[in-house]
């Protein structure tokens, strides 16, 4: 590989002359592509105006082909801290150009005529305290012309000032420091009146006490900063996130102060039945139905689903199509989070019996590599219109699932009729309903249905539950559970 440019650039210039590496050009200013980018990146450095507290501001701005950058990072005029924060750009830019580099050759075989050019963005917080600790956090983002953009991922770094050596949590903290991050940061984000109703992905295990998320901070004399990426757990308009923590909610856990002694807390035995992600508790000798809905995610239909079961702490099965994961991962990460099962219903709908072995392992391949985008892993497998034979079981790695009872929403389109069709299935235990998550008329049944079965003393179960629980299964890949198996 070339040598990287950004690279050469930090090279040249001596730590003396750091103050002259921001500077533009006469030159670069008058190109139009740099030009455009200094502006982009004014708007993007807006974002942290308020929160460079330590280090002069220094900027540099270089828009030429492949790669493109756009960096702003503390000077502070001590030898030691500025040659480790010039060492965090470099080992930045390497990585960005070693990535697109590759992933140029890639596209370059596909013999596609666009270019294929890369942006890396980097802004900054920075912050002092009064005993000496610097923290620089980086934000980075990387653009491909024409291909992807990845999401906006924060680096922190911390420094004692004095001697310019690397600190990590270990230098700072007790472990207990991480229960009290996880404790506030699930109850500021789930009480919160904007993000309280639009969390999605797997919040809960990045709140964890065990999450990176807490290995990314910053300090002040007043709080300690933790940063989240975009999209972890919230949708992209959120941007990335500064969850900033009073310092005295970590009283205690701070190196520097006694240490507590934690009483002892006996765990209650959790009983039978009880699932991990939402502390349901599932009797198998009480009634019990599955919701399901297909042909999803709809960032508005969906997620008024959801929204009715998160009300009433009750869990539903999706089956997604993929090229709608694609466009809504943000959607499908919400229907994971809430405990609900998310399953594969093929990448574009086809008729499954129609394919070939091979089409179907396309298929397969193909929607998988959306759910992996999404960070969600489905769990069985829908059959578009329900059809299925023994090249779909030989080919589909997933259990294969259809249903019992068919509320025929996709053609009534009515609230009513819906509800009216559940009615009439009569004893609904161990059975699954067939609805679709892209109707408004199904969100607005779903209101009403969810409610009235657990009234009518029904467990909402995921399809996987239903099949352990009531028939004593586990899941098997290739077979199908129809019809007559859900009576």
């Amino acid at each position: 590989m070339k040598k990287n440019r950004f690279l050469a650039a930090f090279t040249a210039c001596t730590l003396l002359a750091l103050t002259a590496f921001g500077s533009f050009t006469e030159a670069a200013a008058a190109d139009s592509r740099t030009a455009a980018l200094t502006t982009q990146a004014e708007s993007y450095f807006n974002f942290h105006k308020d929160t460079q507290h330590w280090g002069e501001a220094k900027t540099y701005v270089s828009a030429k082909e492949p790669f493109s950058y756009a960096v702003q990072y503390p000077v502070t005029n001590q030898a030691a801290l500025d040659e480790q924060i010039i060492k965090t750009l470099k080992t930045k830019a390497d990585a960005f150009e070693t990535a697109y580099t590759k992933a140029a050759e890639e596209k370059a075989e596909e013999k596609t005529p666009s270019k294929y050019t890369g942006t890396l963005i980097i802004g900054y917080d920075s912050y002092i305290t009064k005993d000496n600790i610097a923290s620089v956090s980086f934000l980075e983002t990387r653009k491909i012309d024409g291909a992807y953009t990845e999401p906006a991922s924060w680096s922190t770094y911390l420094f004692d000032a004095a001697t310019g050596k690397a600190l990590t949590a270990a230098d700072i903290f007790r472990d207990s420091y991480r229960e009290k991050a996880s404790a506030y940061a699930l109850d500021y984000f789930q009480k919160h009146e904007t993000y309280g109703k639009q969390l999605f992905g797997n919040y809960k295990a990045l709140l964890a006490p065990e999450s990176d998320v807490f290995s990314t901070f910053a300090l002040t004399d007043d709080s300690v900063i933790f940063y989240i990426d975009k999209y972890e757990i919230l949708p992209g308009k959120y941007g990335a996130i500064r969850l900033e923590i009073p310092r005295e909610v970590f009283k205690g856990s701070f190196l520097t102060d006694p240490e507590e002694v934690p009483p002892v807390v006996e765990e209650p035995a959790q009983p039978e039945g009880t699932t991990e992600e939402t502390g349901r508790v599932i009797d198998p000798n009480k009634p019990m139905v599955a919701l399901t809905y297909d042909d999803g995610p709809s960032p508005t239909a969906t997620n008024a689903i959801l929204d009715v079961l998160e009300k009433y702490n009750a869990v539903a099965t999706f089956y997604d199509v993929g090229y709608r994961v694609a466009q809504y991962p943000d959607v499908v990460k919400r229907e994971a989070a809430l405990g609900c099962e998310v399953g594969s219903h093929s990448y574009d709908h086809k008729d499954f019996k129609k394919l070939s072995a091979s089409q179907i392992q396309a298929d397969v391949k193909q929607v998988n590599a959306a759910f992996a985008k999404a960070g969600v892993k489905p769990t069985s497998f829908r059959p578009p219109y329900g059809n299925t034979n023994a090249t779909v079981q030989a080919n589909v790695p997933l259990p294969i699932v259809t249903w019992s009872v068919d509320t025929l929403d996709w053609k009534t389109r009515n609230v009513d009729s819906i509800l009216k069709e559940v009615k009439a299935a009569g004893n609904l235990d161990g059975k699954v309903i067939l609805m679709h998550g892209i109707y408004d008329t199904t969100a607005q049944a779903t209101a009403k249905l969810v409610p009235m079965l657990q009234e009518q003393g029904y467990q909402l179960v995921t399809v996987s539950e239903l099949i352990q629980y009531k028939h004593n299964e586990t899941p098997k890949a290739g077979k199908v559970y129809g019809y007559s198996y859900f009576q």
